[in-house]
């Protein structure tokens, strides 16, 4: 696994912060590693489930080791993104993964990596006076003219939102969770989190204090790391899930790494399918090399200008290169946990920057596009900010300008769709996909297809080939299935109506001859087979010892095996599948010996 000493964008030195009041120092990066005994916390593995897998399937192979998944809130969010979270001893993490490797139910297994906390300072600090000019740099006074927000939900995953100050207005911070100790009080014991829900939100022009990017925006406190910076994967995860389920329009996360994770990665595609904007920091090690999550598809990645540069710099920490989308100042104005504000003050001597402040005022500037257009989804919030930022050279498209931002428009044109399989009137059974065809949309990008069954939504899929699953345990007779295909935009596209047949009975298999049971055996034997099934048979398999030797595509077939090919004892079982895909797998019917 990698080095803690990769260094990235979370965290903060925060001792002045807790204490409360005046200009405190604060600097902004964190580390990922998959080596989690290295922070002190026990190994947690994040096993994957394999397509068409319930998410509540028990494993035997953690029942064996008398493993148990982690709590309910984990198991139901993780469960979104067919995952299960398992605390392992270290000395048998080893050992357990291997074991599930081999369970056919079973993805892939990763060790969860750790994010931490560690301090970063830029080598040649320079401080001018002024308390806010990061707002004007990328034109949110102007935007203010248009709007100054509406009660736009942004979700702060980080180390949790205490709410004072500008922030202590009522209905300005939410209700939210901690992931880290599995209760509701999402207070921050670090500084960090409180320091960028201000940015977003701090109530403006009310005399006291400083100005957030959206005034009437909400926020909603996620905390996934704890006092010293320190939280896994899985918890970032299942606190974007989370952020989304509690209502998220937008989603800041000002850390990340250079590792990625699986958990991760399809935590923010679900939120992205969900319609969710995902803002993440780029990083601050001065460096091209990918940073996740900010790195991953549809997230919406920001480096930091230098605040003090009239001409809008890069700052000296901050990442860059083609997958930095936009960028944003990077020493700004902010509130402690104790209730105080600090700014960029060159007589304290105590920088305020990073990262983890650029990102917030974009995800601010994103909620004030929310707020004029309600009815954009994450593509259009997004393309509305890269569209009109102000180009340079070091990121993809540019200075974020938030008063260009509110005149972009909109993809407005449904996606196409030639229809789906399977056929009108074709056997199914639980756990088959309803796949879409020649899906296409020339502009946001086709984003989900949802199924409905029997006119009431019923499971989506938000990867192609676009396949939703029929989750039909149980159900036999017609069905009624429909798709609706909806590009990235919003722009949604109906399919017609058809009926299937579901079956979830499985077919009856037997041999109707073949030598006797405990029988010596040799040269070629042949076993007749016969199956039956309402919907009729696709195929019966003859094993022996549980290889397949011979394959028929009728219900009644003679399939023959060579005693010479196998070994002394032979085991015989049948295998019949029905036109639905329903199986039936007996049990050992005769044993040969070899003569």
């Amino acid at each position: 696994m990698k080095s803690l000493h990769r260094r990235i964008v979370v965290g903060l030195s925060a001792a002045a912060l807790l204490a409360g009041g005046g200009v405190a120092a604060v600097s902004a990066s964190a580390s990922v590693t998959g080596k989690a005994a290295a922070q002190d916390l026990p190994v947690r593995l994040l096993v994957g489930l394999r397509s068409g897998v319930a998410e509540t399937t028990e494993l035997p192979t953690m029942k064996r080791f008398g493993l148990s998944e982690a709590g309910a809130m984990s198991k139901s969010l993780l469960g979104e993104v067919r995952t299960k979270s398992v605390a392992v001893p270290s000395g048998r993490a080893k050992e357990v993964t291997a074991a599930l490797k081999l369970d056919p139910n079973v993805s892939y297994v990763e060790v969860d990596p750790v994010a931490t906390k560690s301090d970063f300072r830029p080598n040649d600090p320079l401080f001018t006076a002024g308390r806010q000019p990061e707002l004007a740099k990328i034109k949110v006074p102007t935007a203010w003219d248009t709007t100054k927000g509406n009660a736009i939900k942004v979700a702060v995953i980080d180390t949790g939102v205490t709410p004072v100050g500008d922030l202590a207005t009522s209905g300005k911070v939410l209700s939210g969770f901690n992931f880290v100790n599995d209760t509701a009080n999402a207070r921050d014991n670090n500084g960090h989190g409180t320091i960028v829900s201000s940015l977003i939100a701090a109530t403006p022009n009310n005399g006291a204090g400083m100005a957030g990017v959206c005034s009437a925006c909400q926020i909603i406190p996620v905390k996934v790391l704890n006092a010293k910076g320190a939280g896994y994967h899985s918890d970032i995860a299942e606190g974007v899930i989370y952020a989304v389920k509690a209502g998220a329009k937008v989603i800041n996360m000002s850390l990340g790494g250079y590792d990625s994770s699986t958990v991760l990665k399809n935590a923010v595609a679900w939120a992205n399918a969900k319609g969710v904007l995902v803002v993440a920091a780029a990083g601050n090690e001065n460096t091209s090399k990918f940073s996740y999550p900010a790195a991953y598809a549809d997230v919406l990645s920001v480096g930091a200008t230098n605040t003090r540069s009239a001409a809008n710099a890069r700052a000296s920490f901050s990442n860059y290169g083609s997958w930095v989308d936009v960028a944003a100042p990077g020493i700004t104005a902010g509130l402690s946990t104790g209730g105080g504000y600090f700014y960029d003050n060159r007589a304290a001597n105590y920088p305020v920057q990073g990262t983890s402040f650029s990102s917030p005022l974009v995800a601010g500037v994103a909620a004030l596009v929310a707020s004029k257009n309600p009815g954009y989804t994450n593509w259009g919030l997004q393309r509305a900010i890269t569209s009109s930022a102000r180009k340079n050279t070091w990121t993809k498209f540019g200075l974020v300008d938030a008063a260009a931002a509110l005149t972009k428009g909109n993809d407005t044109i449904a996606p196409t769709a030639t229809g789906f399989s399977p056929a009108a009137n074709a056997k199914v059974r639980n756990g088959a996909v309803v796949t879409a065809a020649g899906v296409k949309d020339d502009w946001s990008g086709v984003g989900k297809v949802d199924l409905y069954l029997d006119g009431k939504w019923h499971s989506w899929d938000y990867t192609a080939p676009f396949a939703p699953a029929l989750k039909i345990p149980g159900r036999n007779g017609a069905i009624k299935v429909q798709l609706k295909v909806s590009d990235k935009a919003g722009n949604a596209k109906w399919l017609p109506v058809r009926t299937l047949i579901a079956d979830n009975v499985a077919p009856t298999v037997s041999i109707t001859k073949a030598p006797a049971n405990k029988a010596k055996v040799k040269g070629t034997v042949k076993v007749t087979a016969k199956a039956a099934d309402k919907s009729g048979i696709s195929k019966v398999q003859l094993l022996v010892n549980g290889k397949v030797v011979g394959t028929a595509a009728k219900a009644s077939a003679v399939l023959s095996f060579k005693v010479a090919s196998q070994s002394k004892t032979m085991k015989i079982r049948l295998r019949a599948y029905d036109k639905a895909g329903n199986v039936k797998y007996t049990s050992v019917l005769r044993t040969y010996y070899r003569a």
